[in-house]
């Protein structure tokens, strides 16, 4: 199994679309997937299923409750799913007060489902959407996963934060699987020039392929859909794919 986070520090850079398209393109290739949405706004537990269920909040204050409370079954038959509430917006600080060792455990807890004795079947990914927060909470999951993609909307700003992204990154000890770009628009100079100055700054950390700005990905959540169901045959759709296939290689699969 291996535990994929998705995160930056920015919010509004499509990071739960990408999750959402990525976990179907895994799921295609009959790997089992579990979703974690660790976002308080919970927009990936409103698109996978009807009834979100509360309890991850606890599942992360409370040694006892496990997050199995809060998982559901999706209508993907390979893609599970653990709900997030507006609970979880308010748990930060108390999450931050318990010592290191304890955040760890709960960490590993939530990421680690393939260790724990409540889930007998067996999960090939673990896909985190994190919010774009910055706590102890967010820090301990990154730690507790095998790698961190960071999705950017191209912007020089953007660009010139990402050194804060991939330094985070760096001091939980997690590997760096790569930052790849959303929303790009290939007919845009402006884009193509910042994709250019991306590579300039991260290097071979820079993903080859990326989520092009796109009515088809746009439109395909407003009906539930991801861009392969709403209309297979696009370039958008091609997009979700290969960028999938790249994350699959980078971690080894």
């Amino acid at each position: 199994m291996k535990s994929l986070a998705f995160y930056n520090n920015k919010g509004g850079v499509g990071k739960t679309t990408s999750v959402i398209n990525i976990a179907y393109q895994l799921a295609l290739a009959d790997n089992k997937v579990l979703v974690v949405d660790l976002d308080g706004q919970g927009n990936a537990s409103r698109f996978f299923t009807d009834s979100p269920k509360d309890g991850l909040a606890q599942a992360l204050t409370k040694p006892v409750v496990t997050p199995d409370v809060a998982r559901c079954e999706t209508r993907y038959p390979n893609i599970d799913i653990i709900t997030s509430t507006q609970e979880l917006n308010n748990i930060s600080s108390q999450f931050e007060q318990f010592p290191a060792d304890r955040r760890s455990q709960i960490a590993k807890k939530i990421v680690g489902y393939n260790d724990e004795p409540w889930y007998a079947a067996d999960y090939d990914y673990v896909l985190v959407d994190l919010p774009p927060a910055l706590n102890c909470l967010t820090e301990s999951i990154i730690s507790a996963c095998d790698y961190v993609f960071v999705p950017i909307e191209l912007g020089l700003f953007a660009i010139q934060g990402i050194p804060n992204v991939t330094g985070i990154i760096s001091s939980c000890g997690t590997k760096f699987g790569g930052c790849f770009v959303n929303k790009f628009d290939r007919e845009n100079p402006a884009d193509l020039g910042l994709f250019e100055l991306l590579k300039t700054t991260l290097g071979d950390k820079t993903m080859q392929n990326y989520l092009p700005f796109s009515r088809v990905i746009k439109n395909s959540i407003s009906f539930r859909m991801t861009a392969s169901e709403y209309m297979e045959w696009t370039f958008a759709a091609e997009c979700c794919k290969k960028l999938t296939q790249e994350i699959i290689e980078i971690c080894g699969g």
